[in-house]
């Protein structure tokens, strides 16, 4: 089992409203950041696996640019036409740091 922080810059890497395409031991996780909170998700849209980061940071939520599927940013349930909700990652900023915590069976 594979649990981990992993560091992803400085707090000062990231503009506010901003979405950052990451690879976290081969999965692609976007990192976001709105109103001075750091999100962490799966990059793909459980409906089709569109690409979130090509979508709309929208408050509280991320739209897939692909069918318009919306994501909520702190329980990662989805609007029409997803079903699924998509999976969150832990995020914690210490010391001006920045880590996701990935967590894999």
């Amino acid at each position: 089992m594979i649990d981990e922080r992993i560091r992803v810059g400085a707090v000062s890497d990231f503009a506010e409203d901003s979405m950052t395409p990451l690879e976290i031991h081969g999965r692609e996780v976007l990192l976001i950041v709105q109103s001075g909170e750091f999100y962490a998700l799966e990059d793909r849209c459980t409906h089709d696996n569109g690409i979130l980061h090509d979508g709309e940071l929208l408050p509280g939520a991320v739209k897939c640019g692909r069918h318009g599927a919306k994501f909520d940013l702190r329980t990662g349930r989805p609007t029409l036409p997803a079903v699924k909700k998509v999976r969150l990652y832990d995020t914690l900023v210490e010391d001006g740091e920045v880590f996701v915590r990935y967590q894999e069976a």
